[in-house]
């Protein structure tokens, strides 16, 4: 069963209000699937949307979040989330000790010292931005450790990275901020190569893995480095500053965090789901296949809706529009994707997300937000999330 929706475009950006109300409406319709284009078709409800994400077979990952080729020139490799099996598979083998739990584990102490370096460089008393002072310089450097680049040239990492990802699904790999992205990345790999010791990090790893037995070239090397420095920075800011906001809003919320560190772990869930910083992923249907009782052809696009799975009232309950402290459910949320393609750096993010929140509670207990604080959403069809958030607490002394 389907609704032709004309008025609804899932690209199309918005508000996070005006978004979500329409998500509503299409959930509520009573059909999963909604044709929004010749060709494309929207999945908004939980089931559906985690029945597409675990069939890698009929749903490719292939062109994952770009719509369009790239024109003329070399074309891009295929990137880890833009892939499937059996090169997923390699380039995940490839990558995932990286990410591993004991990793992760071990990053936990130095994600703290960061999140302290960054909170004791705020003015006493504020005002602050958490998204722009704490959430995206924390984020921008733990990734760029991760990956092996200088702490010092993170912040323009990520400020050519945000150019990239604020004209998705749009193609970028001919925009000035790609071009140098990728000779910054190529120049990385290169003089990897040369190094006789080299770090463990993941363009070593990268430069010296074999994917299907094969080396990686400089140029697929400069391209799996910068996806996974841009995966790991502006999706957990995001969400670092829309829990926070929600936490402060109704400030009942962070005392209860305050009184019971307990609760902290489902409200990082909770700051997931609500938050939903990915709006949505890209399939192409590859063999026939049926989803939500309706039929889709090979070369369709599919767009599955992870905010409004993450929003679905079946599972989340009549309140899911709401941020809820101690939803048992929380955990159900997509913000990671699902199945095969379940983000590699999901555990990272959930640290990053506990250690900013767990810093915030412990240094600055009686933060609240400014009088003047208001929620500006991002401007990108692809994120959700606060431009930013303004904050401000009791001054020492």
């Amino acid at each position: 069963m389907t609704v032709d929706d004309q008025t609804f475009n899932p690209l199309a950006g918005g508000s996070v209000t005006e978004i979500r109300a329409s998500l509503r409406e299409v959930r509520g319709s009573g059909c999963p699937v909604s044709h929004v284009a010749p060709g494309l078709t929207f999945l908004a409800g939980h089931e559906v949307a985690r029945q597409a994400l675990l069939d890698g077979r009929a749903m490719s990952n292939a062109g994952n979040f770009v719509l369009g080729d790239e024109g003329d020139g070399e074309a891009p490799p295929a990137l880890i989330t833009q892939s499937d099996a059996p090169e997923h598979t390699a380039l995940r083998a490839l990558l995932r000790p990286g990410f591993a739990r004991t990793a992760i584990t071990n990053a936990t102490p130095w994600v703290r010292e960061y999140a302290d370096e960054l909170i004791d460089a705020l003015p006493d008393g504020g005002p602050a931005d958490i998204v722009g002072d704490v959430a995206m310089p924390l984020t921008a450097r733990v990734i760029a450790r991760l990956v092996g680049v200088p702490a010092e040239d993170s912040d323009e990492l990520a400020r050519l990275s945000l150019e990239i990802t604020a004209i998705l699904p749009a193609p970028f790999v001919g925009t000035e901020a790609w071009q140098r992205l990728e000779e910054y990345f190529v120049a990385a790999s290169v003089a990897r190569r040369s190094e006789e010791n080299p770090p463990d990090d993941m363009i070593t790893r990268l430069v010296h893995g074999r994917v299907d037995g094969r080396e990686l070239s400089d140029r697929e090397v400069a391209f799996h480095a910068w996806q996974l420095f841009v995966a790991g920075l502006e999706s957990t800011a995001y969400t670092i500053g829309s829990t926070v906001y929600h936490l402060l809003a109704d400030r009942s919320r962070w005392e209860a965090l305050l009184a019971d560190r307990s609760l902290l772990d489902t409200a990082r869930e909770e700051g997931l789901r609500h938050g939903s910083a990915i709006r949505w992923v890209l399939r192409t249907v590859a063999e026939p296949v049926e989803l939500g009782g309706t039929s889709m052809e090979p070369g369709e696009r599919v767009v599955v809706g992870l905010e409004s799975a993450n929003m679905d009232e079946t599972v989340f309950g009549a309140d899911a529009d709401d941020f809820v402290v101690g939803r048992p459910t929380a955990r159900k949320h997509f913000s990671f994707g699902h199945g095969v393609h379940l983000c590699l750096g999901a555990e990272l993010s959930r640290i990053e997300i506990s250690t900013v929140l767990t810093a915030l509670l412990d240094r600055l207990p009686g933060l609240r937000l400014a009088d003047d604080a208001e929620w500006r959403d991002v401007e990108s069809p692809m994120f959700c999330g606060p431009q930013r958030v303004d904050v401000v607490w009791p001054a020492a002394g």
